[in-house]
Parts: C-alpha cells; structure tokens; sequence
C-alpha cells in the first residue's frame, strides 16, 4: 500500500491564518466531440482540535479557495458548493491525500457520485484490458467512499464483476492484487470461488 502524504502545510502572509493546500486530479471525462471535461470531486474537510468557547462569536469563518492552471481559466470555471455533514467523527478524521486515499465521512446519505459510469461508448467487454482498466477505477473510488454507504456493497460487487472480466481464469492462474480493503465477497465472488472449489 502507498505511504499516504499529508497536504502541504504553509502560513499564509497574515500570521492569524493557517492555510492547507493540496493538488487534486479530477478524472476526465471524454465525449463523442473532441471536448472533455472533468468529473467533479467530493472532498472532505475535518477540522482537528478543539476550540476555547470564549473564542466563537457565533460563527467560524473558513475560507476555500480553489484554482485550476491558467492555460485552462478561458474554458472551464471551478464551482464550489459547501455541504454540513452533521454525522462527523469529533475523535477522529481524514482527508483526501494527493494519491487518492481516503476520504471518510459517517453522513453515509450523502449523495456519491460514480466516475466510472456510464461506461465509455468505446468500452468493449471483449477486451480483457478494458476491463481491467474498468476495475482500478472502481477499485480507487470503493476505497474512498463510506464502508457504510448504500453504494459500497454495490460497488464491491461490480468491482468483482470487472476484475474477474479482466482475469477471466481467476481464482487460478496469475492476477493483480487488489487493495485488501476489497473483501472476496458477495454472491459473484462467491459462485466464483465455489466453482472453481478454491479457498483464497
């Protein structure tokens, strides 16, 4: 598993902020056309410690900035949207690191979005490759979202579905390994394993 790596820490020029930064890839979606564009990202902000109750005045001010590469500014607008998720840990919290992991929140009715689906109109389900493509994008957003959510049995189960699309001889002969997270679940896998009469 990659070593995770914190945002990179920095003050800001007035010494009474503390400013986070990060960079983030947003998945490309490509169209018919010879346009793209990006999937949007849901990111998660925790906020660790405690603070004295003499300092509130009602509210706190947060102030989230973001920016995209000036080559792109005439093309494509970022648009920030805020969501309270009253379900969060007060103990303990993460955040989405620059390599993807992980993002966990315990507000599990919060709206998902799926950047693997639709599939792509070139997507062809004869081709083992695309497949295995097709499990290592659902492979990094089943690790990202709340194990608790609707969507996460769903997700392992078609996570299975494409990674045995890609290794069709699986649970024999060789394949990739999967992030251990992913349990080998579920009524597909299952028929799988039970098939094949192999205990992994």
């Amino acid at each position: 598993m990659d070593q995770c790596h914190f945002p990179t820490t920095c003050t800001n020029t007035a010494p009474s902020y503390t400013v986070q930064t990060s960079t983030f890839y947003p998945p490309i979606r490509t169209r018919n056309t010879e346009d793209v564009s990006l999937q949007p990202l849901c990111i998660g902000i925790c906020f660790s410690g405690d603070l004295p109750r003499h300092l509130i005045r009602g509210v706190v001010p947060i102030q989230i900035s973001v920016s995209i590469a000036e080559e792109y500014r005439p093309y494509m607008t970022p648009v920030v949207e805020a969501l309270t998720l009253d379900g969060y840990p007060y103990s303990e919290c993460s955040s989405t690191f620059d390599d993807g992991h992980e993002l966990s929140y315990n507000n599990v009715d919060v709206d998902i979005p799926i950047p693997f689906l639709p599939l792509p109109s070139k997507f062809n389900p004869m081709d083992s490759f695309h497949w295995l493509q097709l499990s290592e994008k659902i492979q990094h957003w089943l690790v990202t979202i709340p194990a608790a959510s609707q969507h996460w049995t769903w997700g392992r189960d078609a996570f299975w579905l494409a990674f045995v699309g890609a290794c069709p001889d699986f649970p024999r002969g060789q394949w990739p390994m999967w992030d251990p997270r992913i349990p080998l679940k579920g009524q597909f896998t299952g028929a799988v394993v039970q098939l094949d009469n192999i205990v992994i």
